[in-house]
């Protein structure tokens, strides 16, 4: 009789575990505590962090998950307000090979990037976020005509992940941010990308649904075979900022610049010319209908 009662306790258990382990093909799956949240790896950008965040809580991110690789700035100092409130989790992740030799990059990529995106779909993101975007912190989401970054993610819910198109940004008038300026209302002019052999495309993504990474970085396999979809930069696009610091902000003087108004250029037509070497000043500036609100939470209002 006992022999029995633990063949019928190990059958409950069984089946328990086999329910518990399935994802339910149909009803409301269990709301994520986040909706949408970034993923930054990150090494001595305290000058950034604050604007960076500011700027993404604005537009509708929830939640931060930061890899510290090796800073030794004042990352705290700025961060521990934010971990307080519980808008960032920091997490620190060294390099597992020893330094990022030109002919070494891909062995860091695989051994320490990846990993750290690994670690981040996998064990910190896939029960707590919706949506999540691996994302530098020279890297600025720019909803076009929505709001909030909520309204597009809504729109292509049915998808696994979205593809953003990505826009080059370098300073060509000083060599120094000026003090209490955002580095996204002084760089402006669009600049080809530095490394195009280096594909990068980013995306935001269900993590759940994510079953790891491709090379390049960033391009997501799915579950069951699915496909992002990509997106039109009239729609959504990544503001990504070069040579932000001090000797680097001239570099944009090297390349000869069209004033063309951008807005009425096609991607490719736009793609083409920066191919080329150009720069093409920004001329719709989708990003500074933000500043406002942003120089407000920064306390550099006048």
């Amino acid at each position: 009789m006992f022999r029995n009662f633990r063949i019928i306790l190990w059958m409950t258990i069984f089946f328990m575990a086999s329910i518990i382990a399935e994802e339910p093909s149909t009803g409301a799956k269990k709301t994520k505590k986040y909706n949408l949240s970034m993923c930054a790896f990150f090494k001595n950008e305290a000058k950034s962090l604050k604007e960076w965040l500011e700027y993404h809580l604005v537009v509708g991110v929830d939640h931060f998950y930061l890899y510290n690789n090796g800073s030794y700035d004042q990352f705290r100092e700025i961060l521990n307000p934010y971990i307080k409130r519980g808008v960032v989790t920091l997490i620190y992740w060294p390099d597992l090979i020893e330094a990022q030799k030109k002919d070494k990059t891909w062995m860091w990529v695989l051994s320490t990037l990846i990993s750290a995106y690994e670690n981040a779909i996998k064990i910190r993101t896939a029960n707590e976020t919706k949506w999540l975007v691996f994302a530098d912190v020279n890297e600025f989401l720019v909803p076009i005509e929505a709001k909030k970054l909520s309204e597009v993610l809504e729109k292509y819910g049915r998808y696994p992940g979205i593809i953003i198109p990505m826009d080059f940004f370098d300073a060509s008038k000083d060599d120094t941010l000026p003090r209490r300026k955002l580095l996204i209302e002084t760089a402006e002019l669009v600049g080809a990308q530095l490394n195009p052999e280096w594909e990068v495309a980013k995306m935001i993504f269900k993590p759940d649904q994510c079953k790891g990474f491709t090379w390049p970085p960033y391009k997501c396999w799915f579950k069951n075979e699915q496909e992002a979809i990509k997106l039109d930069r009239k729609e959504l696009r990544i503001n990504r900022y070069l040579n932000r610091f001090k000797g680097c902000l001239d570099s944009g003087k090297l390349r000869e610049k069209l004033q063309v108004d951008n807005r009425i250029l096609s991607e490719e037509e736009l793609s083409g010319l920066l191919e080329e070497g150009y720069e093409i000043k920004d001329q719709d500036c989708a990003i500074h209908r933000f500043i406002p609100k942003l120089l407000k939470k920064l306390g550099y209002e006048k």
